[in-house]
């Protein structure tokens, strides 16, 4: 039994196995994403991405695509070549994410800023990019939360901007209502107390943070901290969670290199000795 779970058919099999599962994972994803752009009509646009999830699941699924075929057709035919591209293509990855996570960690509040400088990105398309609405909803809702630092941030967009005529004009999305008042779509609109003749001027643009209308405010009607607050929150106080993922991540990575250098090693020592014995 022991010689059993070191051989080559375990190793074989258990590399096939897992790469099918990654290939069609990629695969599904990567047909989601192109349906998406193409409905879109942006299909071969990208200088969107940081502000279109269906550009961020086509690069995804475009890498799981790649390394999984590589990886189950290797195993499946016992092909060196496709399996060493397996490996250097999981190295590559490992090591484009141990990259990341250090410069994350050293430049924390330059990451910040990029965050928060594509979180206002979002903002100003919210009603520009169904996917991109849609999961900016899910991000307030998750993290009950409205805005990037504050309610006010949507402001931003042209459509919640007291200044202009609208029926959501001084208002924020849905989605910033508190839960049990989502069954209401318009539960956000007309939430700001403004004068037009103060704030809409040339030189001031936007209501100040403590113009809820009163009821509102009393009534705890929407979420007034922002989700990049509430986020940061949330990731200090999962931080060992997130690191257990990451090294669980980590070491699946490494065990598919294993794996692959593993078959590899077989397949070769198999060729060899056929080789010496048919001299």
């Amino acid at each position: 039994m022991s010689s059993f779970w070191g051989s080559r058919t375990f190793v074989k099999y258990s590399l096939f196995a897992f790469n099918i599962l990654f290939w069609l994972l990629g695969s599904v994803l990567l047909v989601i994403a192109i349906w998406s752009k193409t409905e879109k009509g942006n299909l071969m646009d990208f200088n969107s991405m940081a502000v279109d999830p269906a550009t961020i699941l086509l690069i995804v699924g475009a890498v799981m695509f790649w390394i999984g075929f590589f990886g189950w057709v290797g195993a499946l035919r016992e092909n060196v070549k496709f399996l060493q591209v397996f490996a250097t293509s999981l190295v590559i990855l490992f090591l484009g994410e141990a990259a990341v996570g250090i410069l994350a960690f050293v430049m924390k509040e330059k990451v910040r800023d990029v965050v928060e400088e594509h979180m206002f990105d979002a903002i100003t398309a919210y009603r520009d990019d169904s996917d991109l609405r849609d999961a900016v909803n899910v991000a307030q809702r998750t993290f009950k939360c409205c805005g990037i630092r504050n309610f006010t941030d949507w402001q931003e967009n042209v459509y919640f901007k007291c200044c202009n005529e609208g029926i959501e004009s001084c208002g924020v999305p849905y989605s910033c209502c508190k839960l049990d008042l989502q069954v209401n779509l318009f539960c956000g609109v007309k939430v700001m107390d403004y004068k037009t003749e103060e704030y809409c001027t040339d030189t001031n643009k936007y209501v100040p943070m403590n113009h809820l209308k009163a009821e509102v405010s009393e009534n705890e009607q929407i979420y007034e901290t922002g989700c990049l607050v509430t986020m940061e929150q949330w990731f200090n106080t999962n931080l060992y969670y997130i690191g257990g993922a990451a090294l669980g991540v980590a070491v699946v990575q490494i065990g598919g290199v294993w794996l692959a250098q593993s078959l590899t090693h077989k397949i070769k020592s198999v060729t060899a000795g056929y080789y010496q014995h048919h001299k």
